[in-house]
């Protein structure tokens, strides 16, 4: 992804797949391990999750989409300790953005929804020399 002209805290990310395999990490594998319980019975490994119905709640369309992001997004993300008060930033923001779907968020939003530091520190986190979890400025 292309980097975008002095990002602020309305500045969207959100986390480019093409980042893992550029690094030797596999997203899938990543997603997996964060399953509940409860959702590894249905997928106790990341093949078994194949591509599943999602309709959006407000449009009624429907799209299909990886099944472990799924869980996730309407599962798992919304447990307490998905994101706790000693998980890391990096892995607060990684984590909001999986239970997100990927859709892309501000550092604004980002804040509300892990409740850690403050959307310029997010930001300042998410800008720094190293992309962390292979999240990006959205172009």
């Amino acid at each position: 992804m292309a980097s975008v002209a002095r990002p602020d805290t309305k500045t969207l990310f959100q986390i480019d797949p093409n980042w893992f395999a550029e690094n030797g990490r596999d997203l899938r594998e990543e997603v997996h391990a964060l399953l509940c319980e409860e959702c590894r019975v249905w997928y106790p490994v990341p093949a078994d999750a194949l591509l599943v119905d999602h309709i959006h709640p407000e449009t009624g369309e429907v799209t299909r989409v990886d099944a472990l992001w799924e869980s996730l997004a309407e599962h798992c993300g919304h447990l307490p300790g998905y994101i706790a008060p000693s998980t890391p930033l990096t892995t607060a923001l990684f984590r909001a953005l999986l239970a997100n779907g990927n859709r892309p968020l501000t550092p604004e939003q980002l804040h509300k929804r892990v409740g850690k530091s403050n959307p310029s520190g997010i930001l300042k986190v998410l800008m720094g020399a190293e992309i962390e979890n292979g999240i990006v400025p959205v172009e």
